[in-house]
């Protein structure tokens, strides 16, 4: 058998302008296109890596709900109602209703879903969209639009919907670059209210588009945010009235210090198989990579996912270790409002010896990497990827997704309205 030589691909530059694809490529034409015009050219054209990848993303959408577990069985023991939690449920409810007042009964009718709705698992991060739920905010008129982000200030912390309106700013700046402002802009995102905003019962919204995606679920003072992504391509805007604007550094920055606190045998118990500059999972085990996600295992319509704790367990970890992984989860919860926050992270902490920490890539300041947190109640990943709209075909510290899960029915809320519907029926 002939030896086939396989080339590594070489990119020495770490700058984003120097991977942007030129103006007069068809990829960028027609520019005037819109999102759901694009949608429908790239879900119709079989060679673009997306459309196999979102074939596959339907059939896992039209399974039940399970859950996402590490061996396929759900704990049942471990979401419970907290009686002492005071999140901002109150005002979540006014600021909720205002969006019921200014919508009109035809915008309400297409936003709005029972409290259990299938429609929470559309979610989706391309800018292509794979599920036509809700209503986007382009399309509302400007004084639903601003009563939906004042129920996003309602309902997350001021430095979490700093981190969001970055994020839609930083997304605005891409559809600039590649002059496809129609479909990567600001507003490029959907809107699903579901149930009836009452402080008592449970209910929540979520909001999802290109790089932004959060889950919010509420029930008397408990607020839940999962599954969310937020993610970037480039994360710094370095050009116009916003220059200087990133995301994700706080993430990056946490998770590259938590793995260089760890010894030489702490970092190889850590480390788990593959190569963070593979291109299509070669050196990953079967199924733990995919075009789309890349390394991410908890992206879109991967609710039922089945994915055992790798990696070094808190058990083995110092306290100075411990509690520098303990706060690269708050760093993800930062989203959370003050009372939701603190309930979160005391449930966390009490699995702490349930939690393990993996990371695939070299350690160092310059190469991208991949990194996650995984316990019985939450998934933090963090994946630096090759360029989509940028033209690198290796990871690039710029292009950056990040993604929390609620394994064992956390997701959506779905455990606590699951303890709440049984309480109605005794």
């Amino acid at each position: 058998m002939a030896y086939v030589s396989k080339t590594p691909i070489v990119e020495l530059s770490k700058n984003f302008r120097d991977y942007i694809i030129p103006l007069d490529h068809p990829r960028l034409h027609p520019n005037d296109r819109d999102a759901r015009t694009h949608s429908k050219g790239v879900l119709g054209e079989e060679s673009i890596f997306l459309t196999p990848v979102a074939q596959g993303w339907l059939k896992l959408y039209n399974a039940p709900y399970k859950g996402f577990t590490t061996d396929g069985n759900v704990r049942g023991d471990l979401w419970k109602h907290d009686k002492s939690a005071n999140g901002p449920t109150d005002a979540m409810v006014r600021a909720a209703d205002a969006v019921l007042k200014a919508a009109s009964e035809v915008e309400r009718k297409r936003f709005s879903y029972a409290a259990d709705a299938y429609e929470w698992r559309s979610w989706s991060n391309p800018e292509v969209i794979i599920v036509d739920s809700g209503i986007r905010l382009e399309e509302m008129s400007s004084s639903l639009k601003a009563a939906v982000h004042d129920l996003l200030k309602a309902s997350l912390s001021p430095r979490g919907y700093e981190k969001v309106v970055k994020a839609m700013k930083v997304n605005a700046f891409l559809g600039e670059v590649t002059t496809l402002k129609n479909v990567m802009n600001e507003d490029s995102y959907h809107f699903c209210l579901f149930g009836t905003p009452a402080a008592d019962k449970p209910w929540g919204f979520n909001l999802f588009g290109h790089h932004l995606c959060l889950n919010v679920f509420t029930l008397a003072g408990e607020v839940v945010i999962g599954p969310f992504f937020v993610g970037a391509e480039p994360n710094e805007i370095d050009d116009g009235p916003e220059k200087g604007m990133s995301v994700l550094n706080q993430e990056e920055a946490a998770g590259l210090a938590f793995m260089k606190s760890l010894s030489p045998e702490q970092q190889k118990k850590a480390t788990i198989q593959g190569e963070i500059n593979d291109i299509d999972g070669s050196t990953m085990p079967s199924g733990r990579w995919n075009p789309a996600d890349l390394r991410g295992l908890g992206g879109a319509f991967q609710d039922n996912r089945v994915i055992p704790f790798e990696g070094i367990c808190a058990k083995d970890l110092d306290e100075s270790q411990r509690k520098a992984l303990l706060d690269i989860v708050a760093t993800y919860n930062e989203l959370l409002p003050s009372g939701a926050f603190e309930v979160m992270m005391t449930r966390v902490e009490t699995h702490l010896d349930e939690t393990y920490f993996a990371w695939l890539g070299p350690v160092n300041d310059e190469t991208p990497f991949y990194f996650r947190v995984h316990s019985p109640l939450v998934m933090n990943e963090f994946d630096h990827h090759n360029g989509v709209w940028l033209a690198n075909a290796l990871p690039k510290k710029y292009h950056i997704h990040t993604i929390q899960r609620l394994p064992n029915r956390g997701d959506y809320g779905t455990a606590l309205y699951d303890e709440w519907f049984k309480t109605q029926r005794t």
